[in-house]
């Protein structure tokens, strides 16, 4: 079993160029980077489909018919968007931290003062009702549209 590179590895096989754009990403705040890859999947044509979600639905292609209603359950994505904080204003930063992880701590706390704020976009129903679910458990307000 061949034995996996560390990270630092991996970055010191890179060509200067890519490293370059590596660091301007890891620069960026989740708005940004939801902006960059809503441009990267209209540009390249690509979605932000996981290869495993994406392969899943041609699994039952014996039987025809049910595929459609799967794509359909498929398209449905929704936005999650931070209403309120609620009175644990700090374990919903927690929450965002642990979601979001690029943000630092005064991001997460930025964030959480300037609401309502969207959390994620395009997200799976099932993922959607978890977010939810996780901050309602710390007393903040989220809606799914």
């Amino acid at each position: 079993m061949a034995e996996e590179k560390s990270l630092a590895e991996i970055e010191a096989e890179l060509p200067e160029k890519i490293k370059n754009i590596i660091d301007s990403i890891k620069s960026l705040n989740v708005m940004e980077l939801v902006q960059l890859v809503k441009a990267l999947e209209k540009v390249f044509g690509i979605s932000g489909v996981p290869v495993a979600a994406a392969v899943a639905p041609s699994s039952g292609a014996a039987s025809p018919q049910p595929q459609p209603e799967a794509e359909q359950q498929a398209e449905k994505k929704y936005k999650v968007v931070l209403k309120d904080a609620g009175p644990n204003k700090l374990q919903v930063i927690k929450e965002i931290r642990a979601i979001l992880p690029n943000l630092n701590i005064k991001e997460a706390k930025d964030f959480v003062e300037s609401l309502p704020k969207t959390i994620k976009e395009d997200v799976p129903e099932a993922e959607a009702k978890e977010l939810k679910e996780r901050f309602e458990k710390v007393g903040a307000k989220v809606e799914l549209t």
